[in-house]
């Protein structure tokens, strides 16, 4: 079965200043290959500063690799007819990790909606504000119609990110390539945000790319997990077994660092470490 997105060897190098006469570059994705299927949900892990949020963007078409391709349901996407591009953009959708900036702060909620609805004739004026009372329920803002009038900066932060991702579905997209959706909110509403990604994969049957550093999510929602480094996939597998069996040793300094809530199980792994 063909991956409905892949990347082929996708690099990207930055211009970082001169040595000299020579033009100092750094490589922030390095030959990075993968894919993701309809319907799967993958992650991407890695620290701050491993390539992630610009691997994100140049899948989403929204930054160009240096080399290297990036496949949309096997063809190339520089390559695709105008129509082709345009079924790639409502099939490919983001969600930004700052709901607040990723929003229009000059719109009210009911307009922001309405603009994808129209500009995609998905709705006609006469339809439009139940289909988007309807959409704004189907992300857990109810009743709908209490939001329509309101502008971002009157939400919270999890309510922004719920008017975001409700954006990301009006097209009624395939994937989502979601860019640390929850590192901005409080922890509390980290998990209710979670558990309505989790609803909605299943719902409709969508998939998604979650670009996370936190492993404890991870281990929630993904299928399958990519673990990066310094621009490069160094492991990817299952997520349990990557979880459970991590074959590199970077992966197992993630999974060391990351934060346990049963007291019990960390002081047993700090035993097993040694400590």
């Amino acid at each position: 079965m063909t991956p409905i997105l892949s990347a082929r060897a996708v690099t990207k190098t930055f211009a970082v200043g001169r040595q000299g006469w020579r033009r100092k570059t750094i490589q922030a994705v390095d030959a990075v290959d993968l894919h993701v299927h309809e319907g799967e949900t993958l992650a991407i892990v890695g620290e701050s500063g491993s390539g992630k949020s610009t691997l994100a963007r140049i899948l989403l078409g929204l930054s160009a690799p240096t080399c290297g391709d990036v496949l949309f349901r096997g063809q190339i996407t520089t390559a695709l007819t105008r129509h082709d591009r345009h079924v790639f953009r409502r099939e490919i959708q983001p969600v930004f990790q700052d709901p607040a900036a990723s929003l229009n702060p000059r719109m009210r909620i009911e307009t922001t909606l309405a603009h994808v609805f129209l500009r995609h004739r998905l709705a006609t004026p006469q339809t439009l504000r139940a289909i988007t009372i309807k959409q704004l329920e189907a992300v857990g803002l109810v009743p709908g119609d209490h939001y329509l009038g309101r502008y971002p900066h009157e939400l919270s932060g999890g309510q922004q990110q719920r008017v975001a991702i409700a954006r990301a579905l009006a097209v009624q997209p395939k994937l989502l390539i979601a860019d640390e959706p929850l590192s901005s909110l409080d922890m509390s509403v980290q998990a209710r945000v979670l558990d309505l990604l989790i609803e909605l994969r299943r719902r409709f049957h969508l998939g998604l790319v979650l670009i996370s550093h936190d492993l404890n999510v991870v281990e929630t929602i993904a299928d399958r997990v990519a673990v990066m480094y310094l621009g490069k996939i160094v492991e990817t597998g299952a997520t349990a077994e990557v979880m459970r069996s991590p074959r590199h040793a970077y992966t197992r300094t993630l999974l060391n660092a990351r934060l346990i809530a049963d007291p019990r199980l960390a002081r047993r792994r700090r035993t097993e470490e040694g400590g």
